[in-house]
């Protein structure tokens, strides 16, 4: 599953969520309705664990 972030709305989600797809829908949504999603960045994603 990849996990791509939608610049339109398409199936439910609005535009700037990220969602994880498969594989042939990815290819077909990429450059067309999303983009790929942006990796974590490390600090943030320390910060959010540490929250939990």
């Amino acid at each position: 599953m990849q996990k791509i972030q939608l610049t339109y709305w398409w199936n439910g989600h609005e535009p700037g969520d990220v969602v994880e797809v498969d594989d042939p829908t990815a290819r077909g949504a990429l450059g067309v309705i999303a983009r790929p999603a942006p990796e974590p960045e490390p600090e943030a994603a320390a910060d959010a664990e540490s929250r939990r």
